[in-house]
């Protein structure tokens, strides 16, 4: 509002050419305000205090001489903003064939309604019981939960079109009257806000006149008359909303049959009147007719006289005696607040809608918390360590007996899926429809409804849809109304949230014909936006953090980002879509900067995983199948792999060790590293789970079926694992490693097999997937977990590259830590060390020699020491990125720009003895202390699995941008000197 004046008052001086005094300005300014704050803003919230807030809040900012206390009530209401009934029909077609009930609404006007539709909120819906799907319905109120079904099944049922009892005609009859009641609506709301108009005086504008007839208690109470036009309307609607929410606790009074419904509806809102009979009654009687009515009393005694002629009962309460049920509807719409917008504001969707809307939306989706509930009678569920599911059960029959905690607990439940139902069913958000509930999205679809058609919208919330699988309808159209979209993750704490947290600004305008916004990614100020606009282009594009580690803040030109079709078929590349339809609706794929873009469109051009039909496994749900008794709580070494069930902490890096859970079990965090110089060569993991050997566990395991039709276990075949959360700020994203053939896991793990192609094969991919650029392009459209439709549409590298063996080379050392791996070590019989060797003369004294390829595994054969296994990681990635056509400069643009905790690990936290291994940070800042002074003591450390190391100073940091340039210019050479072998070996074979 404030930006508003003053941009109008810089408009006007502007076209007016001459200033404001400027001792007049400030006084200018609060006028301004005024005026915008009484006739033009409104808004919608729940809760009735936060409301009165605003009005406050407005009022102390608009104070201005002259203005006494101003009265905001017309624009400023209660309400649940999310449900309410529209103006919306149904054809006459689709409700005679029933199809209404699974299809959205036509919005309309007065001008553009077919008299033969009928409006959405005086017929049946879909919807209509959602409480007879709550799972906890079903367990504490299973009788009410049938009844509600039955009666939601009844009134699913085809409407009746016959002459004697036309259910259909009556319907259509019913949205005429409504009509009639929408205009005397209208025409109150409209005299209502004329004579509530105060004259401020504003510099430059030429105000409209006061009102001097109706007073706002007038105004108050004819809009609050329950048997008024505009309640009377105002209650229908409120009664459809509540039958979505029809409660499982109401067992006195049943729900109304469709019959009841119409009747109902008749006696609160009338019956249409026939058209001549209604002009020459009104003629005899010297009434005007609706379009003559322009001042209050005549629209009072219209209004009267249209009840009686409609036959609509004369007072309410008449009805409620008739159809007690709306006493029920009446309760829940108080509680609900449900909130008609084209009823409410409907002067403002007169004149077309909103010209600007802001919004902060909720950032929630409707879920349901049973246990939460439960703690309101008895902490213990708040308070429980990880109770087992035979104490949760246990102690939930104890708590539900509880006085009052099982209407509570259904109540709330209830309450949540009814939620759900009505802002996710394709008749109310079909945008939305398909997707899981999240309120936001919801915002989002009603924002653009309401708009003018020239409105602006600018609204804070989530980005989920972007990325998506389900929510394809959305996004396309949020793509085509975006004008301008700026990501922002809350590290520096611009909201009271957690640092984590990743949300957008969008500026929404009417939807275009062409896809064309302008983007930027991972922000953390607005400032950087601000100045990135005006920035002339000059030096380096910035990344995530700056050299010093911050969060970087610095605006550049390359910052900013402009997303038209060809960037969609970019993106469309990248998750494998080529059907131009599907590019309007592909997920968005977040470029920090101008360099990482033309990288991504490198990347675009490669052949993915999906082309080598990968099959993957869910493995275990920890929840359900923890319940259903395929496994239980139960530390210890796994007997051998077959028992093992990986979580995963268990896998980082390539490497299948990484840690193990500690005893306690305390929580998820609770794991150790695993030491894996000290790691025996026949060792299997320590795990939390163990399985319940029944008959069933390796039965109703993941199982694949071969081209041949041959159905086979997955865990008879070595996978590629990762975990399924995605640390989309963290040190890796991509976290994958090789488990071998009978191990498990839970579905926090998820694996792919390519249980037809050779061993070589599944290693390459691995090692395409542990590489940075792929990890990057994974970053690139952030979703909270990685899933195997994300997996499969990465890119891959071809087996016939010269340097594929190289790859799988170092990956079958990172993974091939003890005896499980040795069959897939020793079947790898194309890799040989002829060849292989470590760049830029890498190597300590306990090194590993790329020479092991030739010889059968043994314990000597993988990469323990930290050192070698760092370099071998280094080593793929310049790998990668050669075949993929990258150069080193980008390469080491997307390692500073895209992962600054690696950055800062490696440059501030990562310390190597001389003997190559990661040193203690207790002990790096020792020796940082003493220097040469610090005994073999001082310079000890004793690590969680109890083994004691000496280590050797001076310490240093290792340099990962050097060594991947390093390493990339040396397969460069390789690349040059393996091509032209080939080539001269396929030139001599051919003479």
């Amino acid at each position: 509002m404030n930006q508003l004046a003053a941009e109008y008052l810089r408009r006007k001086q502007e076209e007016a050419g001459h200033r404001i005094d400027p001792a007049q300005f400030q006084q200018e300014l609060q006028k301004t305000k005024a005026y915008i704050a009484l006739h033009n803003v409104y808004g919608v919230d729940l809760n009735s205090t936060a409301v009165e807030l605003a009005e406050i809040s407005l009022w102390l900012d608009t104070m201005v001489t002259g203005l006494s206390a101003p009265w905001f009530g017309l624009r400023l209401r209660r309400g649940n903003s999310l449900i309410g009934a529209r103006r919306a029909v149904y054809s006459r077609s689709s409700v005679k064939d029933k199809t209404w009930l699974k299809a959205a609404p036509e919005k309309v006007n007065a001008d553009s309604r077919d008299p033969q539709s009928i409006f959405q909120f005086l017929l049946p819906a879909e919807g209509w019981g959602a409480a007879a799907d709550s799972k906890e319905g079903k367990n504490l109120a299973p009788e009410a939960v049938a009844n509600l079904k039955d009666w939601r099944k009844s009134v699913r049922t085809k409407l009746s079109d016959t002459k004697t009892n036309g259910q259909i005609g009556r319907l259509i009859g019913l949205s005429k009257q409504a009509d009639v009641l929408w205009e005397v609506a209208v025409k109150r709301l409209s005299i209502a806000e004329a004579e509530s108009r105060r004259t401020i005086g504003v510099w430059g504008f030429e105000e409209g006149a006061t009102g001097t007839t109706v007073t706002r208690s007038e105004i108050e109470s004819k809009l609050a008359d329950p048997n008024g036009a505009y309640q009377r309307l105002h209650r229908v609607m409120d009664a459809w909303c509540a039958m979505w929410f029809w409660p499982l606790t109401e067992t006195e009074i049943a729900p109304p049959s469709v019959e009841e419904w119409i009747d109902a509806c008749e006696q609160l809102l009338g019956r249409p009147t026939n058209e001549s009979k209604s002009a020459k009654t009104a003629r005899e009687s010297g009434q005007a007719s609706m379009f003559d009515v322009d001042n209050w009393a005549e629209l009072n005694e219209f209004e009267d006289n249209q009840r009686v002629l409609s036959g609509a009962a004369s007072t309410v309460e008449m009805v409620f005696e008739h159809h007690p049920w709306l006493r029920v509807t009446e309760a829940i719409a108080d509680q609900q607040g449900f909130f008609h917008w084209d009823l409410t504001f409907a002067t403002v969707f007169e004149r077309g809608g909103f010209d600007l809307q802001l919004g902060n939306p909720p950032w929630v989706r409707p879920r349901g918390d049973v246990e939460a509930l439960l703690a309101e009678g008895d902490p213990w569920w708040q308070l429980a360590h990880r109770p087992t599911e035979e104490k949760k059960k246990e102690r939930r029959s104890t708590t539900i007996a509880l006085p009052g905690v099982a209407k509570l607990v259904l109540d709330g439940a209830t309450d949540v899926v009814c939620t759900a139902a009505f802002t996710a069913d394709l008749t109310t958000y079909p945008l939305v429809a398909g997707t899981q509930p999240d309120l936001y999205r919801s915002f989002m679809e009603q924002v653009w409804q309401h708009a003018s058609p020239n409105g602006i919208s600018g609204l804070i919330h989530p980005e989920s849809h972007f990325t998506d699988d389900k929510a394809g309808p959305l996004r396309r159209e949020a793509y085509f109304h975006l004008l301008r979209h700026w990501q922002f993750v809350n590290e520096i704490v611009l909201f009271d949230i957690s640092g984590h947290i990743i949300y957008g600004v969008h500026i929404y305008g009417n939807r275009k014909d062409e896809v064309d916004f302008l983007t930027a990614a991972s922000l953390y100020h607005p400032m950087t936006v601000e100045g990135s606009l005006v920035h002339n282009g000059d030096g380096p594009e910035p990344g995530l953090k700056n050299e010093y580690g911050e969060w970087e803040l610095k605006p550049h030109a390359g910052r900013i980002l402009r997303v038209d079709r060809r960037v969609l078929r970019t993106w469309g590349e990248i998750f494998g879509i080529d059907d131009a339809r599907s590019i309007d609706d592909v997920k968005m794929v977040y470029a920090i900067n101008g360099a990482t873009a033309r990288v991504l469109e490198k990347i675009a051009e490669r052949d993915s995983l999906r082309g080598l039909s990968p099959q993957f496994s869910r493995g275990w749900d920890e929840s359900i199948d923890r319940k259903n008794g395929r496994f239980k709580l139960g530390w210890g070494r796994a007997e051998d792999w077959g028992d093992s069930i990986l979580q995963g902490p268990h896998i980082y890096g390539m490497n299948p060790f990484f840690k193990f859970p500690n005893s306690t079990l305390k929580n998820q965090m609770d794991w150790s590293a695993v030491d894996l110089e000290q790691l025996p060569g026949n060792s299997t993991p320590v795990t939390g789970y163990k399985p319940i050997r029944d008959g069933n566990y390796d039965q109703l395991y993941t199982h694949w079926v071969l081209s041949s039709g041959e159905r086979v276990q997955a865990r008879d075949y070595y996978r590629v694992a990762w975990r399924k959360m995605a640390a989309n700020n963290g040190e890796r994203t991509l976290i994958p490693a090789i488990i071998p053939p009978r191990a498990g896991h839970i579905e926090g793990v998820r694996s792919f097999g390519l249980p037809e192609l050779n061993a070589c094969s599944l290693l390459l991919h691995a090692g395409s997937l542990s590489s940075l650029l792929v990890d990057f392009v994974v970053r690139t459209s952030p979703k909270n977990n990685i899933v195997p439709s994300t997996v499969e549409r990465l890119p891959a590298i071809g087996a016939e590259h010269v340097l594929a063996p190289s790859v799988v080379a170092r990956v079958l050392l990172l993974n091939s830590l003890t005896d499980a791996y040795a069959d897939l070590w020793n079947s790898c019989t194309e890799v040989k060390a002829n060849g292989e060797s470590w760049t830029g003369g890498y190597g300590f004294p306990e090194s590993v020699s790329m020479e092991v390829l030739d010889s059968d595994w043994t314990e000597r054969s993988p990469l323990r020491l930290t050192a070698d296994r760092r370099q071998a990681q280094v080593e793929i990635d310049a790998l990668v990125a050669l075949m993929f056509d990258v150069t080193a400069d980008e390469l080491c643009s997307i390692y500073r720009t895209q992962f600054p905790v690696l950055y800062k690990y490696d440059t501030q936290r990562d310390h190597y003895d001389q003997n190559g291994r990661l040193v203690p940070a207790e002990v790096v800042k020792t020796w940082q202390k003493l220097g040469n002074a610090a005994t073999d003591d001082e310079l000890s450390a004793t690590n969680a699995q109890g083994f004691t190391y000496t280590y050797a100073p001076p310490f240093a940091t290792f340099d990962r941008e050097a060594d991947m340039r390093t390493a990339y210019a040396e397969f460069e050479e390789r690349l040059a000197e393996r091509e032209k072998l080939s080539s001269q070996e396929t030139g001599g074979s051919e003479s």
